[in-house]
């Protein structure tokens, strides 16, 4: 028995003490190997570098997403890295009054807003954009065809979603690249361990960009539109028992982050994955009736949001361990996905596996992603284009892939590839 102890007082056995000294968070090379060296002997263990358990196994990361009357979710979009006083007292000089707001909020407030959001945020009006999404991406590939070599995430993952979520918004005149740098500040800002200096620096652009925020939705209130902050504000109609104001303006900050951050890396992961396994790619190519398959595959075999949090709201036991109410846990989605009890041959990438939905890259419960259908259409659209107008696309051999350096966001920095094989 060591005498390493974790909150409640309990000391931890050897097993939790080696997994939890283990356990490199912000570090997505080996991840998968780490887990699954972890999974069956330690399903939850003590993380002593940022102060959660670390759930483990599929059946217990879904019964913890699902039971939100002992678990919460506002921890969700609480710093990982606390920020120091300094960039709390900038955003209150700045008026940043965000709240948390669907994932990051518990019934009845989550009941009340996801039942007015999912209105709008639905599979069948997302249906409605396919066509747009498709000409939006034939216009970036029209821009690299004739080239030799790309970075795909610089010449298309990482505009697209971004460009998807305007459509959503309405707005026409924006800079996708600015959009993007303020959510990638955001998501380090939040999930990832910036430094004190970098936190003063940054706090600048995050109060920008929810500016910006607010102000796309006064203009809603002037010069309303079919788009998602007009919806909101139509539902409100004045009435802050339905929403405020500060709601809405907080739900369009969201969507400007989770809108379009995670299909970037979730496009990027899908085809890396592709593009290392030439035979796999050859399959989509010859047939396309794999592509929606291919996509769940890619969800479920390189997430792009590996973990979640929750906190316990009672005493709880995990998998045999007691945990303490107010104790925080990190759902590791990405071991989830990768679970033998669920998956036949787990870390086998296979666009035509039997039961790849079954995934949790999109959470689970009441807090499901309500993006979810939208993402799997803009990923079945870029596999369905890149893959009719480059068929031998193939991967820019000896690269080093370069991850986002997160708690809870996977994706690759840079994918070059040989347009022509």
């Amino acid at each position: 028995m060591s005498d390493f102890s974790v909150p409640g007082g309990q000391p931890a056995a050897c097993p939790f003490h080696a997994a939890g000294a283990n356990h490199e968070p912000f570090r997505h090379e080996g991840m998968y190997e780490f887990f699954a060296s972890v999974r069956d002997d330690v399903p939850v263990f003590y993380s002593p570098q940022i102060g959660y358990w670390v759930v483990t196994r599929r059946e217990d990361v879904l019964a913890t997403l699902r039971d939100h009357e002992r678990f919460s979710a506002e921890i969700a979009t609480q710093p990982i890295t606390p920020w120091p006083q300094k960039v709390l007292d900038y955003l209150k000089e700045r008026n940043f009054t965000n709240e948390a707001v669907q994932v990051a909020c518990d019934p009845p407030r989550h009941t009340r807003i996801r039942m007015i959001a999912s209105r709008f945020l639905n599979v069948r009006r997302f249906s409605f954009y396919e066509d747009a999404l498709r000409k939006l991406v034939r216009v970036y590939i029209d821009r690299i065809t004739g080239l030799d070599e790309v970075d795909l995430v610089d010449a298309i993952f990482y505009e697209f979603p971004a460009q998807v979520v305007f459509l959503l918004l309405g707005e026409t005149d924006f800079d996708p690249r600015k959009i993007k740098k303020w959510g990638d500040l955001r998501l380090n800002m939040v999930w990832g361990k910036p430094s004190e200096s970098e936190l003063e620096l940054a706090v600048h652009d995050l109060a920008d960009f929810w500016d910006y925020a607010c102000e796309l939705v006064e203009a809603r209130k002037v010069a309303p539109g079919d788009d998602y902050p007009s919806f909101l504000l139509a539902r409100r109609d004045g009435d802050d028992a339905v929403l405020t104001e500060n709601e809405i303006k907080s739900l369009v900050f969201g969507l400007l982050i989770a809108g379009h951050e995670t299909t970037t890396n979730a496009a990027g992961n899908l085809f890396l994955e592709l593009m290392k396994r030439p035979e796999e790619w050859a399959k989509i190519v010859r047939r396309p009736e794999l592509v929606a398959n291919a996509v769940e595959e890619g969800l479920r075999y390189a997430s792009s949001v590996v973990a979640w949090r929750r906190t316990a709201k009672v005493d709880v036991t995990i998998a045999g361990q007691d945990i303490p109410k107010g104790d925080r846990i990190l759902l590791a989605l990405a071991s989830a996905n990768h679970d033998g009890a669920c998956f036949d041959d787990p870390e086998t990438f296979d666009v035509e596996r039997r039961n790849p939905r079954e995934h949790l890259a999109f959470g689970s419960g009441i807090h499901t992603c309500l993006g979810a259908p939208l993402a799997r259409l803009e990923l079945k659209v870029l596999l369905e284009e890149l893959s009719a107008r480059f068929p031998d696309m193939a991967l820019v051999p000896g690269q080093e892939i370069d991850w986002t350096k997160t708690i809870s966001f996977r994706g690759p920095s840079q994918l070059r590839v040989r347009l022509r094989g």
